[in-house]
This record gives C-alpha cells, structure tokens and sequence, in this order.
C-alpha cells in the first residue's frame, strides 16, 4: 500500500486591488460666482474624484453678436457626427454595446443631449450650445456618454460657458477637454487594433458567448500587470498599450473587446469593501446578466505553508495565473466584496448558467464521485497545476472537505501520493496542486 502525506497546513491570502479615483464623473460643481452679482466673465475650474475636470465660465450681459453666434452654433442630435475627426468608425455601433446607459435615459431631451455630448467629444467640438439649461442633466449625459463609449480615451473631462442676460441663463456651452491630439489618437489606433487582433485570435470562429467572454477575460488578465502609477489608467490605452493599468482600463479594454466580439458589455461602477471606488463590467450570455470583474481576475491566491504552532511561513507556493472567482458571477456573490453605485440601473445577475465554474465542470451541488473524477481527468489533459472545486453553499463545502480529506478520496483522482490543497471558505472553495 502506498504511504500517502495528507493535509499539509496552507492558509490563503487573496491579493485585492480596488481603484482610488471614482471613474467618468465629472460633475458641474455649485458654487460658482452668481451672474446676477457681476458685470464679469467668472471661471472656476473643478477637478473632482474622477480626475475629470469641468470648467464653469459665466459670461453676464452678453451683446448682440453673441447671440447671433449662439444661434448659428446650436448642435442638434441631427449633426453628431458632423467636423468629426472619425477616430474611430462611429457611424455604426458595435454589436455588442447597445448603447446600455443611452437606453436608460428618458426618450427625448435626455437622449437628445447624450446624441449632442457624444457628437462634441468624437469630434473635437468646442463651444457648441446645448439644448438644455440643467447642468446636472447635463453632467449625467456626460457620464452615459463615457459608460457606452470606451473608445473616447482620449477625453479627459469637459467645459460649460453660460450666457447669461439680467442674471438670468438664457445659454449654456460645452467643449470637450482632452488628455491628448488628433495626431496622437491616430498614433495610437493602429496599436490599438493590434492588440484587439491578437487576442481575437485566441478565440475560435464558431465559439459560443460564454467562451468569448472568458478568452477575453483570460487574455487580458494574462497581458496586464496592475500599477496605480501607470500613465493613462482611466482608459484602454494603458491596458493595449502600456500592458499596466488599474480598475477601470482593464474594465474598458474588456467592453470594447467584447463588443467588437458582438457580446453585450457595460461598465458597472462602485466600491469595494475596503471602501476604494471601483470598476468592472456586466455582461449578457444567453440572454442572461453576469458581473465580470477581470481587474479582480488578476488578484491570484498567494498560498503558504505555515507552522501549526508558531505560525511561521514554511513554504510560498507560486500564485495561479489567474483567478476566476469573479467570471460570470451572480449580484449575491458580487456584493460579497463589492458594493455597487452606478449612474444607471444594473439588473440583478442571479443565474449561473454561464459561471465559470458551472461551465467547466468544477461546481459541486453534491458528492457526484463521477463527475469529480472527470474534472480531475480533464485538468491533468490540459496539464493544469491545480484544480478548484466549487460548492454550492457551506454545508456542500464541508461534505467535500469530508470525503476528500477525511476519508482521503482525493487520492481516488490524484496521480501523486501527497496532495498540497488550500481551503477558501468564503467562496465554498478547495484549490488543490497536481
């Protein structure tokens, strides 16, 4: 009889990265000088969480040839796209986007004034007059726009002139501001394009919603290093090109992948429990709502071995690749560690038709010997390092951690004689090495 060495002692730690900047808010700030109180121009520049700026400018009394330039420049939703720099093929949406927070609006003025937004930010537009007066509706378009359109990476915020006559408002106009040039958005595109080419060809022809959304989130997550201190971190670029970014480039660089795949992304925004805002995405598979957190996806388990009595380290195994925990996840687990504010409604997620662990064969509602040891088989053919079990709640997980080590099944499915495994009871979760 073989002699077999069981239950060596590992405790986890898992690595959790949040954002410290509150993405695509950059609100109208209160505050500003009262029209009615000057004869002059006031400016004040704000500069919120997001690192999104927006610059007030009060322009009282204004004369005649004001006006008449105020009207000749109204933007319509009509003219979105017109003196546009086409940076990107605008006139047709990718399939996958359907213009998620643009649906949410109120038919009408609100969808009018997303139409007005987008049209001045993808074409360079400055001192375009808007066809409303509410600054907060205004700044909220701003944020949809933002949310449905990862490829304005370059936009780094916006500015309101308003016109005012006997301290009354009578106009209000936008320019966009930006982190950089048409010349450079140009540099960057086919850059840009390489990198979505590449990892597009990761996924086969014929491959179903579900294996699009992990072959991106898998590509990214093995591409990407996590670095506060990465230059243009609040958009795609820094992900496609810098390789390092945080929260929201790895939540962007995942939605303009899977759009141009034809599977539905949107961002979802809020915080973690630790209290840092961050972001991540919601994804539609089969008709049914997932959140995806690929930021999350490169926070790997860091295993060690400690001593029972002392507490000492005495072994740091090699952290995995990457961590599915939070691929294809229900509002229930995402609000485990999570806590969602977004600008726009998110539908509740509570199918796990589409959970990485449900689609892998790796989710446990019971002892199923069969269907374990086909698990076991199916990662030793694909020469992985380790497996993850996944139990469908805590008296599932113990049942297992029962039959597995207890009674010492798990050398029923292991090839060696000794088993290294870590326990993560937070997620029903046992990871054991091959």
């Amino acid at each position: 009889m073989r002699n077999r060495v069981l239950l060596i002692s590992i405790t986890t730690a898992i690595l959790l990265n949040g954002c410290a900047q509150i993405p695509y808010i950059a609100g109208v700030q209160e505050g500003v000088t009262d029209p009615a109180e000057t004869d002059a121009a006031a400016t004040e520049q704000v500069t919120d969480g997001s690192g999104y700026e927006s610059e007030i400018i009060v322009i009282n009394d204004y004369d005649n040839d004001d006006r008449d330039e105020m009207t000749e420049d109204v933007i319509g939703a009509s003219e979105i796209h017109d003196n546009s720099i086409k940076p990107f093929d605008t006139s047709k949406e990718k399939s996958g986007s359907n213009l998620y927070a643009y649906q949410s609006l109120k038919d009408g003025m609100e969808k009018d004034l997303y139409n007005e937004i987008y049209g001045i930010l993808s074409g360079f537009r400055s001192e375009v007059y808007m066809s409303t007066l509410d600054t907060d509706i205004i700044d909220h378009a701003f944020s949809c726009v933002l949310i449905d359109h990862p490829e304005l990476f370059y936009v780094k915020g916006y500015s309101i002139k308003t016109y005012t006559r006997n301290g009354v408002a009578e106009k209000i106009a936008m320019s966009g501001s930006y982190i950089m040039d048409e010349e450079e958005i140009r540099d960057y595109l086919p850059k840009i394009d390489d990198y979505v080419k590449n990892c597009e060809a990761t996924i086969p022809f014929d491959a179903d919603e579900y294996t699009r959304v992990k072959k991106v989130y898998e590509y990214i997550v093995r591409n990407t290093e996590y670095d506060k201190n990465a230059p243009n971190n609040q958009n795609i670029i820094s992900v496609f090109v810098g390789k390092r970014s945080i929260c929201q480039g790895y939540a962007k660089a995942m939605q303009y992948i899977l759009n141009d795949l034809g599977v539905f992304c949107t961002l979802v925004e809020g915080s973690v429990k630790e209290g840092e805002h961050h972001v991540w995405d919601l994804v539609k598979i089969d008709g049914k709502y997932y959140h995806v957190d690929p930021t999350w996806g490169d926070s790997p388990y860091n295993r060690v071995n400690r001593d029972s009595e002392t507490g000492e380290i005495t072994k740091q195994f090699a952290p995995s690749e990457i961590n599915y925990d939070y691929l294809c996840i229900t509002t229930d687990e995402i609000k485990l560690t999570h806590e969602i504010v977004n600008p726009v409604p998110i539908p509740v997620c509570d199918s796990v038709d589409s959970n990485y662990y449900v689609r892998e064969g790796l989710y446990f509602s019971s002892i199923d010997e069969e269907a374990l040891e086909q698990a076991f088989i199916r990662a030793y053919n694909s020469k992985e390092s380790s497996i993850t079990i996944k139990c469908s709640d805590e008296m599932v997980y113990a049942d297992m951690k029962y039959y597995l080590f207890d009674r010492q099944k798990v050398f029923k499915y292991l090839v060696d004689t000794s088993v290294n495994y870590a326990e993560i009871p937070g997620h029903n979760e046992i990871l054991i090495d091959l």
